[in-house]
């Protein structure tokens, strides 16, 4: 993914946050005509349907008793601005499963985006507590590999 292909969707993903804190959407079709204002035009079902996936989001009633997207509260992003790299500490494996440490309270969040990117990446699935996640590999075969890529996408030594 080039760089400015990679700006683009972390803007894309700050101005989605952004819609869903507001919490008055309730269709996917008006999250896609207000990302459109904001000029992220062609936002397709599947595309608005992956990202609501991507961040948690679930449909409550606000506090209007209006049925809406939101971000719950434990779901949520933390607030503070550091990267990705400052909050994982490893990632390793034993060639059965690969172990992921992160600083206190940082394994859900991680997890959950790990979670996300699918079997296609070379994860079955993932298991957090507070601070180390358990990540079950598709192939045990190709362990060495998944890691190496857990690595590079979160942006740690392995």
């Amino acid at each position: 993914m080039t760089t400015s292909r990679k700006r683009n969707e972390a803007e894309l993903i700050l101005a989605f946050k952004g819609l869903l804190k507001e919490q008055c959407y309730g269709s996917q079709s008006q999250l896609a005509d207000a990302l459109a204002e904001q000029g992220f035009k062609n936002m397709s079902q599947a595309k608005i349907s992956r990202l609501l996936s991507k961040l948690g989001a679930v449909k409550m009633r606000n506090a209007s008793d209006q049925v809406v997207y939101i971000l719950p509260d434990e779901l949520a992003v933390p607030k503070s601005k550091q990267a990705i790299q400052s909050v994982v500490i490893s990632v390793k494996h034993n060639n059965m499963q690969i172990i992921l440490k992160t600083g206190i309270g940082g394994a859900p969040l991680i997890s959950r985006m790990l979670d996300s990117l699918g079997e296609s990446t070379g994860i079955l699935g993932t298991l957090a507590g507070d601070d180390t996640i358990f990540i079950a590999p598709t192939d045990v075969n190709r362990i060495d590999e998944i890691a190496r890529e857990i690595s590079e996408l979160l942006g740690v030594a392995g």
